[in-house]
């Protein structure tokens, strides 16, 4: 079985996959800047910035990177094309415009998130994550200074970390941020926004003859080929399909939503666009890889272990257990979890949903006895209210879990 490269996957093995809610397919991006349009990239604008007028996060980026974008006096600045053209008065995009001694074009290529860009450079293999603040599914795609704070701070973290977690995990290091400084400070929260130097290389890097799968193209249709054959059935081949779903995917992702918590307090998002596979040599998967380290930080947890809440913005710290049950009872469970088991029970008539269930309810009990402690007892998910910073409340949907006891 041949494996399509990863940037195929992430644009074009996506189709079908957007049904989690009534707005997961929708987006304002431009025709030209969407992942699934039958175009080969699209250029980007990189302006080079005084540095001491910015905000700088760094863990341990490679020294090429450091050197693609940070100076000792200037740094580079990314603002997605979009933005450029349709936000002209934005005061952070007039305030790059009015101090920019320098411009560099680099071509790019849209993941399945949109906003975050594929930079084309093989020996350099990384992203791009940018501010867009037109709605993509629920709401409008930010990278507000603070979301930027955190996420290099939990890679640097997890980085550091690495050792207490399971060897089949691995990540993707958010390693560069750059933001502008609050040019209205007396503001209930800071609007200034900046972007996001992700690597491409999974951490710990162990090997550079694996390939990478989004997680949602395993059940995703082919963009230009819809009829052609699932990847997941592919991989699983003759290989018993219950075992190997439990044992290279659902297993192994409770595991590691399990232990970042336990560990850092962190409420990982596994779902489809989280979750990358890594596939070796025969495409046995290695480890999985999980991606976008804007994540909830149950504080409560951090403190029982003793661990400081420095560096979490106050917008992600979780006083309260509802966001664990979206994370892992709907994200993982029902967008991801729910969509393999369907695509299984298409192919593998002889399968049930509880055999899928009952080997994770038991998984999680096992690895997390004391989950009645942190977890609610109740499915919680997001409402149609907003709070008034336009971000969804939650609310108590009275169902019972599926995927935990």
């Amino acid at each position: 079985m041949r494996i399509p490269s990863f940037i195929y996957l992430e644009r074009y093995r996506n189709e079908g996959t957007r049904t989690y809610s009534s707005q997961a397919a929708y987006t304002e991006a431009r025709e030209q800047y969407r992942p699934n349009a039958a175009h080969s990239g699209f250029e980007m604008r990189l302006f080079e910035v005084p540095r001491d007028r910015m905000i700088v996060y760094t863990a341990n980026p490679a020294s090429a990177l450091s050197a693609a974008y940070l100076g000792q006096h200037r740094v580079m600045f990314g603002i997605h094309p979009q933005v450029l053209e349709l936000c002209p008065d934005d005061p952070y995009v007039r305030e790059t415009l009015s101090m920019c001694a320098g411009r560099k074009h680099i071509a790019v290529q849209p993941s399945s998130s949109t906003r975050t860009l594929y930079v084309e450079d093989p020996h350099m293999p990384h992203a791009i994550k940018l501010h867009f603040p037109f709605k993509i599914s629920r709401y409008g795609r930010r990278m507000r200074h603070e979301v930027l704070e955190q996420a290099i701070n939990i890679s640097q973290e997890l980085e550091d970390g690495i050792g207490q977690l399971d060897h089949r995990f691995a990540f993707l290091r958010e390693v560069i941020a750059v933001a502008h400084e609050n040019l209205q400070p007396g503001t209930a929260r800071g609007e200034n926004w900046g972007y996001l130097v992700r690597e491409l290389t999974p951490f710990p890097n162990i090997s550079d003859d694996c390939r990478l799968i989004p997680g949602f193209a395993l059940y995703g249709r082919d963009f230009f080929d819809p009829e052609s054959s699932l990847l997941l059935y592919d991989l699983i081949g003759n290989c018993d399909p219950l075992e190997f779903i439990l044992e290279n995917i659902m297993l192994p992702i409770i595991r590691h939503w399990v232990d970042c918590f336990l560990h850092f307090g962190y409420l990982l998002e596994p779902h489809g666009q989280n979750v990358i596979f890594e596939v070796g040599a025969g495409n046995i998967i290695s480890r999985i890889v999980h991606r976008d380290l804007n994540l909830g930080i149950d504080i409560h947890r951090r403190r029982d272990v003793g661990l400081p809440d420095h560096g979490s913005n106050r917008y992600n710290r979780m006083e309260h257990n509802a966001f664990h049950s979206i994370t892992y009872d709907r994200f993982m469970g029902g967008h991801f979890f729910d969509r393999i088991a369907t695509a299984c029970l298409e192919k593998y008539p002889d399968l049930s949903r509880e055999d899928f269930t009952r080997p994770c309810l038991k998984e999680f009990d096992r690895v997390f006895p004391e989950h009645r402690h942190y977890m609610p007892d109740t499915v919680w998910y997001f409402s149609q209210q907003r709070d008034r910073f336009n971000k969804p409340l939650y609310q108590d949907t009275g169902a019972r879990p599926e995927w935990r006891p």
